[in-house]
């Protein structure tokens, strides 16, 4: 018997904008460095007066920085997804909405991943794997996670065993 039946979108918890905010501000100062790099490297000497690659610069770190700022919650706000018995429905985007339909029959593997950042706020993806690629639920809280993946492992050995059986 599957148990995850909704009847209605759930949205996500609001840690996890404090977790893209971390992961977006990290991923900021390695775009930093690597123009600062790349600056540094291209003169040798940053006593240089301005140059269209200085300019450029700056307005690829303030697009940068504006869109780390907007980014978590758009995509907070934006972030929806329903369980069913026949099908996962992950509806994401910042930008363009992708709607990510997955079968629950077609399901081989399901993984739960805990990166450092996630890791901190006791936040999890579910990533479901079938035989033609893989959508994930983000930022779910650690004991939902488990409780996603563990029911989908057993949809899945159930489905497997029904087939066995019919064979």
């Amino acid at each position: 018997m599957f148990i995850l039946i909704d009847d209605e979108y759930k949205k996500l918890n609001k840690k996890c904008m404090s977790a893209m905010y971390i992961v977006y501000a990290i991923e900021y100062v390695i775009l930093f460095l690597i123009l600062f790099g790349i600056r540094y490297i291209w003169t040798a000497d940053l006593k240089n007066n301005l140059s269209l690659y200085d300019i450029v610069s700056v307005v690829i770190l303030i697009i940068a920085l504006v869109y780390i700022i907007i980014a978590p919650i758009v995509f907070y706000r934006r972030y929806q997804y329903i369980i069913t018995p026949e099908k996962i429905d992950i509806r994401r985007g910042i930008i363009i909405i992708r709607r990510t339909m997955v079968p629950i029959e077609r399901l081989h593997q399901v993984e739960i991943i805990m990166g450092p950042v996630n890791n901190l706020f006791k936040l999890a993806d579910v990533e479901v794997i079938t035989a033609g690629g893989s959508a994930k639920i983000q930022f779910l809280e650690l004991p939902e996670a488990n409780r996603i993946a563990e029911e989908l492992n057993q949809q899945i050995n159930s489905i497997l065993k029904a087939r066995q059986n019919n064979e």
